[in-house]
């Protein structure tokens, strides 16, 4: 199933640039639930429709599965109480969800990233975490459902570290009212399946690394020469928590493209940068495209610095 155009269109969130206030994406005020990982969107749509005095928010990285369960809610006519968003919510949670308003937050089945060299993927890291437990109101739950006993019990070691988490107990098995195809399918294959709850013990609010008032633009100083962009190419700048990249250069018909990534602690964004030639000796303007638009993180208002300086005259 694909979804149709305006299915996308009225469902998913666009979060890049400034996020959303959620006061504006739902029409009526009511209480946040939240689903890490909707997959094709079936258990997201069957608690919609189970707890109609609720709003719901998904987060999804596979961007194919964002059109697979934009057309099943579509069609489950769930009206104006569920939105989508495309990306990591190990970071979209914490740029998007303001603090205590979530009162579940659901992760079904997760990837484990088993093997050493993919440990960083895995949703058991404190920031991702502490995003969790920023999001979560007083009266909160966050639940974890897999068919992983080791992903299961790092999970509960990680939730029992946490200093704003207080984990429950691991349960083997546990009777649950709406099962996924996927997971009855393992249930017949005899996998046993895990379930893990962990609630508030006390806030813990993070503020949004972005911050949308920040300048996306420079002024750079002329003239600029071709051989002084192309070698922006394979230029990187920063440290480990922040990274920045000029990835590739483009020739445009205006001036330059420069595709680029940013990294603020793992959170990383790929977009493009424009250098603008203007007439009239005008200064040649430096700004965010406007195609896959980031989020205004540190790393990104660096890297406009980044280029400025590296193109100013010697």
């Amino acid at each position: 199933m694909s979804a149709a155009p305006q299915a996308l269109a009225r469902l998913l969130l666009r979060a890049g640039g400034a996020a959303p206030a959620l006061e504006r994406v739902f029409p009526r005020p009511a209480p946040l639930a939240i689903e890490i990982g909707f997959g094709s969107g079936e258990a997201l749509a069957w608690w919609a429709a189970r707890r109609p005095e609720w709003n719901f928010l998904g987060f999804e990285l596979a961007q194919e599965s964002v059109a697979r369960a934009a057309a099943a809610l579509d069609t489950a006519s769930l009206g104006d109480r569920v939105r989508l968003l495309h990306g990591d919510a190990r970071h979209l949670l914490r740029e998007i969800v303001p603090p205590g308003v979530a009162v579940r937050v659901l992760m079904q089945f997760p990837m484990p990233w088993p093997k050493a060299r993919h440990a960083k993927h895995r949703l058991t890291d404190a920031g991702f975490l502490d995003a969790v437990a920023s999001a979560l109101a007083p009266q909160g739950r966050f639940e974890l459902v897999t068919d992983q006993d080791r992903f299961a019990r790092e999970m509960l070691d990680a939730l029992t570290r946490h200093p704003a988490l207080v984990a429950g107990p691991l349960e083997p098995d546990p009777p649950r009212t709406f099962r996924t195809r996927y997971e009855r399918r393992w249930i017949a294959e005899g996998r046993r399946i895990w379930r893990l709850a962990a609630v508030p013990s006390r806030p813990a609010a993070l503020a949004p690394l972005a911050n949308p008032a920040a300048m996306d633009h420079l002024h750079l100083v002329a003239p600029l020469t071709a051989d002084a962009l192309r070698a922006l190419a394979g230029r990187r700048f920063g440290s480990a928590e922040s990274v920045r990249e000029i990835q590739e250069v483009f020739a445009a018909a205006d001036g330059w493209l420069l595709r680029v990534l940013t990294a603020d602690a793992g959170f990383a964004q790929r977009f493009f940068l424009r250098i603008e030639l203007r007439d009239g000796g005008a200064a040649p303007l430096l700004r965010v495209d406007a195609c896959a638009r980031p989020f205004q993180t540190p790393a990104v208002s660096a890297l406009l610095a980044d280029v400025r300086d590296a193109l100013a005259p010697r």
